[in-house]
């Protein structure tokens, strides 16, 4: 068949004529044209679901939720609370809610938070613990409050404290706790550097209190500790100890004291603790008259005296979480 020089323009699709065409021809053709038509349609789809899967990415909401112990005493939460307004002050991309929450004894609990999250839109929680070293709380207590994990023994137990566990379809992310840094040491290097007088005459004692059944971290956190001090003074001497709270307190402590004292004139004791200190705990028990004079207990733990330290911290945390994300 002999078809003129013309055009036939069918949609999208212009099929030009100028040749001798068989049967053979005009099915070759025609099956061409399909196969480019349907082509076409499989681009043009996954241009649309790649414009809807930006259009989710960019209308995405993300939080940073902040989540301490808490306490019965508004003394020891006010610090962590005021660590929200600072947040606010602060720009970190990709995340547009800050809030701070109490795992137990007080509000805000996690689960309210979590409910004005809801309010805002949010899809995405970045959930930071704010502990210093692994424990029942931030790899148990949280998970199971986030529903993040299911252990009934675990729930059985926040239900008698009365926690209050959120049903949400919101996607929640666990970050680490504080000893994933060198936060640690470096706050506990300042507040020796505060007490200090004559660091070739004196000797550090650090305290802390942790989560038996995960002692491997704490050890870890206090020879790392041990070790910045030495490094970054003149101190020679530093003892480390994990050791009860309350009563037991100078019980503990007492022989340790003894033990420095055989090598340093100048004893300073300073504890790893978020709020409390070990000033505090020698006065309860009647330490701080018995100990002598030259043994200085620091009166401060990490918070409120290093808030810039923790906020850094929180903010360069987040930002690496976004980075992943």
């Amino acid at each position: 068949m002999i078809l003129p020089l013309h055009s036939q323009t069918e949609g999208l699709f212009e099929i030009s004529f100028c040749a001798v065409l068989t049967h053979e021809h005009f099915d070759k053709l025609f099956l061409e044209k399909d196969y480019i038509y349907q082509n076409m349609k499989t681009k043009t789809v996954l241009f649309i679901l790649a414009l809807i899967m930006v259009s989710i990415h960019l209308n995405a909401k993300t939080a940073l939720v902040v989540i301490a112990h808490g306490a019965p005493s508004p003394q020891w939460n006010k610090p962590v609370l005021d660590l929200e307004n600072r947040l606010h002050s602060i720009d970190i991309p990709g995340i547009c809610y800050k809030r701070v929450a109490l795992m137990e004894f007080s509000q805000p609990n996690i689960s309210s938070v979590i409910k004005d999250c809801e309010k805002q839109g949010i899809d995405t929680v970045f959930a930071l613990p704010l502990f210093i070293a692994p424990s029942s709380h931030s790899e148990d207590d949280i998970p199971n409050i986030l529903g993040l994990k299911y252990d009934p023994t675990v729930r059985q137990a926040l239900a008698e404290e009365n926690a209050e566990l959120v049903k949400s379809n919101i996607r929640f992310v666990v970050g680490p706790v504080l000893m994933s840094s060198d936060i640690i040491e470096k706050t506990m290097m300042e507040r020796v550097k505060e007490m200090s007088k004559d660091e070739k005459n004196e000797g550090v004692l650090i305290l802390a209190h942790g989560d038996p059944d995960r002692i491997g971290f704490w050890n870890s956190l206090l020879k790392r500790t041990n070790d910045f001090i030495k490094q970054n003074s003149k101190i020679d001497y530093v003892d480390t100890e994990l050791i009860g709270m309350g009563q037991n307190f100078a019980n503990d402590v007492i022989p340790l004291i003894d033990k420095a004292k055989k090598s340093k004139k100048r004893i300073l004791v300073q504890g790893i603790y978020l709020m409390s200190s070990v000033g505090e705990m020698a006065k309860y028990t009647g330490l701080s008259k018995n100990a002598g004079e030259n043994v200085v207990f620091s009166n401060y733990g990490i918070l409120p005296e290093s808030s810039q330290q923790i906020i850094d911290w929180i903010v360069e945390t987040t930002q690496n979480w976004m980075k992943t994300k």
